[in-house]
């Protein structure tokens, strides 16, 4: 009897905080909803990449496929695309909003071997994020990048990179499909 009563308790418990967190998901602070709302969807990117001694910009194509995570706290997101003589490249996502520090995170790792945590805040429709100290290949790279919303499926990125070679820098537009 002690056995079966005891494995009741570990049941009801792990019911009971399934139910919480349930509970708390459907009570999402604005921000972190914002957030969410603004990422969720299947996105197609178009951009340019202006990279340090190139003589012209490198077209970009992404696409993003953001679904809801967390019970509704995130997006994961995959990117997967091209850029113009460089190849194929693919990356992972985690994004959203932490209502403690009220920062943003997109959390990422790339086949190219970057593994990113960035930390925005919302300045009005856009998310501004911290300059980001990073390594590759045993090089450093600074990156800044913002994503500004103008409309209701629409978000501009740009990234600045500051390399050992100069500036590199991505800006382009995405639509919602």
């Amino acid at each position: 009897m002690p056995k079966m009563f005891s494995m009741i308790c570990v049941i009801w418990l792990a019911v009971g905080g399934y139910a919480q967190s349930v509970n708390e998901a459907q009570t999402l602070s604005p921000e972190v909803k914002r957030t969410v709302d603004v990422l969720v969807g299947q996105w197609r990117f178009e951009g340019r990449d202006a990279e340090p001694r190139a003589k012209e910009q490198l077209r970009v194509t992404m696409a993003f496929d953001c679904r809801l995570a967390a019970l509704g706290a995130a997006v994961a997101c995959t990117l997967s695309g091209n850029v113009a003589n460089s190849g194929p490249i693919e990356a992972a996502s985690i994004v959203g909003y932490d209502s403690d520090e009220q920062i943003v995170h997109w959390m990422e790792i790339s086949s190219t071997g970057e593994y990113h945590d960035h930390r925005g805040k919302w300045k009005g429709e856009m998310i501004a994020f911290e300059p980001l100290v990073y390594k590759n290949a045993g090089k450093k790279y600074t990156e800044t990048f913002t994503l500004s919303f103008p409309s209701a499926g629409t978000f501009v990125l740009k990234s600045v990179t500051e390399t050992h070679e100069g500036l590199s820098t991505i800006t382009g537009i995405a639509k919602r499909q």
